[in-house]
């Protein structure tokens, strides 16, 4: 369990439509994690912290154009949880982004069994 990992590929970048909408999942999520997690909330980017040692969660709004290193997927994100209580506030948010896009070609989820 110490390595249990969350994974998503982003394609594209979130409408503005969609944006509003996961945003709002986002605020719903702070209001109902107090205490499990802080949520932040910024124009292009949520964050989610678990409180623990572990990764921090972020989903960004946009795909990153710039690599860090040669042979970067820029798509590839991944958070590892451990399987702390955040996990599933960051595995919430993951599928309900799945779940609103409904195309595996542009966001794809999956987690570590």
């Amino acid at each position: 369990i110490l390595g249990y990992t969350n994974y998503w590929h982003q394609h594209e970048d979130f409408t503005n439509r969609q944006w509003r909408y996961i945003k709002a999942e986002a605020e719903y999520m702070k209001e109902i994690g107090s205490g499990v997690i802080d949520v932040d909330i910024e124009t292009d980017e949520i964050i989610i912290n678990g409180k623990t040692n572990c990764e921090t969660f972020v989903l960004n709004r946009t795909v990153p154009i710039v690599k860090n290193y040669e042979g970067q997927d820029l798509t590839f994100n991944f958070c590892k949880t451990r399987r702390l209580p955040y996990d599933i506030y960051v595995w919430h948010l993951l599928v309900f982004c799945a779940g609103m896009i409904n195309d595996t070609d542009v966001f794809s989820i999956s987690r570590d069994r």
